[in-house]
């Protein structure tokens, strides 16, 4: 065995996992199978982000992990491992990212995003100072809400006449935030079994598994599902669309602006500041470049959906031209002012933050 190459090689290798993961740790239920297969990715301290981002911050990845289990509902996945064997877990968590014929698709966030929608708490309730809902932040606003965190972050250590580009975002060598496979995988997570609700609810019909939705979706047999995913994942965000691609660009850009910026923030708090990569003036003077960061990268993300509505067999992928950088501006996070002064007034957010999600699940 081998890790996945194609789109038929993931739907293969997902197969196989399930086989596996119903005849071995009795998971009959696909949502099941959903969550456990999450975790080879997401979540857990078997999963390849934990591998990553522990070796950045423990505390940090362990911040992670408790971020997972909120934003899908409370969901802790099962060890595949005893089930899968090592041979096709670790051929599962080497294809998280599927690169076939100038198409790509992140399976990882594919698969959090079919897991997460299976709560109506996370379909439908806006998590306080994060920006958006469970949903959302697994998908989407996770990827470009950490991009802009990431962007105002390296203005704030550059000079103001060679501000980096938004583009850096989108196009970049390390397969982070709004590159195409991630981007992919936010929309599949939206749509793969979705029925006719975009980011509604799980509907497998007819004993069919993960696999069989997912192969559904992509452009296997069929490009049914595949031709529409731009116009009918760009509804699901309030989106107006026609042929042309969607209709009320601006109204859009500006609701998600602040959603961007709200979990830019969150990101910036909780992933750099417990590491001890962002403290002092670091993180006023990051926080100074988030609002206009997060307009350029709505803008972004809103044309590039539009772009790929007028010419579906494209790739969901930014290109140029792309907005020039917007000027520094004023710091308006509390959070952030905190960070600069007192790490200890950031754990204490943490902290009110981790009682606030547990008791939506009581």
């Amino acid at each position: 065995m081998a890790a996945a190459t194609t789109f038929f090689g993931i739907v293969d290798l997902i197969r196989k996992a399930e086989d596996a993961l119903i005849r071995k740790a009795g998971q009959t239920n696909p949502l099941d199978r959903a969550c456990t297969l999450r975790g080879i990715y997401y979540g857990t301290d078997w999963s390849l982000d934990y591998k990553i981002e522990s070796k950045r911050s423990e505390a940090g990845a362990r911040v992670r992990n408790f971020g997972f289990l909120a934003y899908t509902g409370g969901n802790l996945p099962a060890d595949p491992r005893p089930a899968l064997g090592a041979g096709l877990f670790n051929d599962l968590q080497e294809s998280q990212s599927i690169h076939d014929r100038g198409r790509n698709i992140d399976i990882g966030h594919v698969l959090i995003g079919l897991e997460t929608r299976a709560s109506q708490k996370m379909r439908e309730v806006h998590l306080a100072g994060q920006g958006g809902t469970g949903i959302e932040v697994v998908t989407w606003l996770g990827d470009l809400g950490g991009g802009v965190a990431s962007l105002a972050r390296r203005r704030a250590s550059a000079p103001p006449t060679r501000l980096p580009s938004v583009e850096i975002i989108f196009n970049n060598s390390t397969s982070d935030y709004g590159v195409m496979d991630n981007l992919e995988g936010d929309v599949g997570g939206y749509l793969i079994a979705c029925g006719t609700s975009p980011g509604g609810a799980p509907i497998f019909l007819g004993g069919k598994g993960i696999a069989d939705a997912l192969s559904d979706y992509l452009p296997l047999t069929s490009t049914s599902q595949w031709s529409t995913r731009a116009s009918r994942f760009a509804t699901a965000l309030g989106a107006k669309v026609s042929t042309a691609g969607i209709i009320n660009i601006t109204t859009i850009v500006d609701q998600l602006t602040p959603k961007l910026y709200d979990f830019a923030v969150w990101y910036a708090a909780t992933r750099w500041v417990p590491s001890g990569e962002l403290l002092g003036n670091a993180a006023v003077n990051a926080c100074k470049h988030m609002k206009g960061a997060a307009r350029e990268v709505a803008t972004v993300f809103v044309n590039t959906l539009s772009k790929s509505i007028a010419s579906p067999s494209l790739p969901i992928q930014a290109s140029r031209p792309f907005p020039a950088p917007t000027a520094v501006g004023s710091c308006d996070s509390n959070l952030l002012k905190a960070a600069s002064v007192d790490v200890s007034n950031v754990r204490k957010q943490l902290d009110d933050w981790r009682k606030e999600l547990g008791s939506l699940f009581q």
